[in-house]
């Protein structure tokens, strides 16, 4: 049985038009990966001199680090006595 030229023109062209949607969602995947990378690296930066702040804050005044955690301390020690 012979396929005939319609069949075959429809094959080609759902072929082609499953390659390009394919391709197209590769690309939107590589895009969206690079632009989450970025951002991960952002984050991480902006945590790691906040950290560096934070170290800093506590070596220039300890007393006052030390009263402000002991503060905190005590009030998260509240509210999960709750």
């Amino acid at each position: 049985m012979l396929s005939s030229p319609v069949k075959d023109t429809d094959t080609i062209n759902l072929k082609d038009a499953s390659h390009e949607a394919g391709e197209t969602l590769r690309n939107a995947a590589h895009n969206t990966g690079r632009k989450l990378r970025g951002m991960i690296n952002t984050a991480s930066e902006e945590i790691s001199h906040a950290g560096e702040c934070v170290s800093e804050e506590i070596r220039s005044n300890p007393v006052r680090s030390g009263v402000i955690a002991l503060g905190v301390g005590v009030l998260i020690g509240a509210l999960l006595r709750r």
